[in-house]
This record gives structure tokens, C-alpha cells and sequence, in this order.
């Protein structure tokens, strides 16, 4: 099981903050496929796939990062990050390469990063014929 605090600790590491509320909602959703990564994973994968769902899910809620920190005794730290369309795929290819079971698939959010294009297309027939 994820506690909250590993889960904090974790999205911090990669730029992400959430309010608590809605980092103790992700972590349930995430603790729920507990059982099914014990019966398939080691503790050490299981908790990293549980992980790589977090990321994904709080990567979900929005594209607001930390850029830049500064403290009032002058220190400071900032971070660059790759486009939000990269990081997601990245994110979703670390999580389906150790759930090789699918135990995370039900809640892997969709894809934000898909976009469906529609239109007409019109084909105009006519004889080529020579006279």
C-alpha cells in the first residue's frame, strides 16, 4: 500500500503538487488494485507500478509544473521538464512495462494527449474517356 506521504514524496520529486484532498482520493484509487499486484508483482515492482499510476493520474489533473523556487535566504531551484505530450507517454511506457498482468489498466486515465480529427471527404468521379 501507497501511503500518502511516499505518494507526496513521489510527485514532488517529478514537479507535481496537489491539493491533499485530491492526493488522498488518487491514493485510494491506487491502493485498490492491491491485491491484484500482490498475487502477480514483488513488493518493490508492485509499489512502482503503484507509483507510475500516481504520476499518470496527478499528470491527468492538469499541466501546472514547478519552473522555479526561490527561498528567502536567496536559495533557489528550478526544473525543466519535456512537453506534457512526452512526459505522458513516457509516464504510460514505464507503467505497461511492468504490468505485464494489466492489474492498473482500469484506472489508467485516458490518454489527454489524443486528439480524433473528422472531416468529409468527397470524391468526384468522371470518365476519362477519349474521343
Amino acid at each position: 500500500m501507497i501511503t500518502t506521504e511516499q505518494a507526496k514524496e513521489y510527485l514532488a520529486s517529478v514537479g507535481i503538487t496537489l491539493p491533499d484532498f485530491i492526493l488522498q482520493a488518487l491514493v485510494d484509487q491506487v491502493n485498490s488494485i492491491q491485491e491484484c499486484l500482490d498475487a502477480n508483482y514483488p513488493a518493490s515492482t508492485a509499489m512502482l507500478i503503484q507509483l507510475y499510476l500516481l504520476g499518470l493520474m496527478g499528470l491527468a489533473q492538469g499541466d501546472k509544473y514547478l519552473s522555479s523556487q526561490s527561498a528567502p535566504s536567496g536559495a533557489s531551484r528550478s526544473f525543466r521538464y519535456q512537453s506534457f505530450s512526452d512526459r505522458w507517454k513516457g509516464s504510460l511506457s514505464l507503467l505497461r512495462g511492468l504490468d505485464k498482468y494489466g492489474c492498473a489498466t482500469s484506472l489508467t486515465p485516458p490518454d489527454p494527449t489524443q486528439q480524433a480529427f473528422a472531416g468529409i471527404w468527397i470524391g468526384k468521379g468522371g470518365c476519362f474517356c477519349q474521343k
